[in-house]
């Protein structure tokens, strides 16, 4: 009975590893822009002044001129939101080297109407632009992220295999991996957010899912709880 008891507290604590680790790899943080419209007059003066585009020029002119320039933005949306996960950044950087730039469909960009087909052009071409100046660090940082992505599935899974053959380094494996794997991903996600704001435009902020913390949460615990569990349970 005791070897019974002894063998479900393992599958328990395992089962705490695994929701720890899925809630880790798949919870987001996410990107927030407050003030769509006002990013979009930016990121356009900008595209106008670097490319001399005189007919974009004369067009804006005109917009500001009959007064139209405010109807035409409010069709965009007033805010906008990007979750980034270790998933789906994983999957950004595997479409990013497969196709040499970023979509409008990867960073969930509207295109409802002609207006936000026209601004999610022009901050496309801006993203991309800035990418490929900087090909060889972003690649490269692709791929150590990559390798970052799959360490951090390992570690979840040596915790788990570690907990079940009752080993006590299970937890020190287990606390590395989740407050790892939070660090590294709020690092990433800031580094993003100083780019984007360097190269695109200002007024961009994250916010952290409480579904991350709780993942988080869960990795702490377990990890704080199974030294004392397995002990009590190997004294029995």
């Amino acid at each position: 009975m005791r070897k019974f008891a002894s063998i479900l507290l393992r599958l328990i604590f395992v089962a705490a590893v695994c929701v720890s680790g899925f809630l880790m790899m798949e919870s987001p943080i996410t990107v927030n822009v407050q003030n769509v419209r006002g990013m979009a007059q930016t990121v356009i003066k900008k595209s106008v002044n670097n490319t001399g585009d005189s007919r974009l020029k004369s067009t804006l002119k005109l917009a500001k001129d009959f007064g139209v320039e405010d109807k035409i933005l409010e069709q965009l949306p007033k805010k906008y939101h990007h979750d980034m996960s270790y998933t789906s950044l994983y999957n950004l950087g595997a479409s990013y080297q497969e196709n040499g730039e970023v979509t409008a469909k990867s960073l969930s960009f509207p295109e409802n109407n002609d207006v936000q087909k026209a601004v999610s052009k022009l901050l496309l071409n801006k993203i991309n632009d800035g990418l490929k100046e900087n090909q060889d660090q972003v690649n490269q940082s692709i791929t150590i992220f990559h390798y970052c992505f799959f360490a951090t599935i390992l570690i979840f899974i040596l915790s788990a295999l570690l907990i079940l053959f009752g080993k006590y380094w299970a937890a020190i494996i287990l606390l590395i991996g989740s407050v790892g794997s939070f660090g590294v991903l709020q690092f990433i996600a800031n580094q993003l957010v100083q780019w984007l704001e360097s190269n695109v435009a200002q007024g961009i902020s994250l916010t952290v899912s409480p579904i991350l913390w709780g993942g988080l949460a869960v990795g702490v615990i377990t990890a704080l709880i199974w030294p004392l569990v397995l002990k009590l349970t190997k004294k029995e």
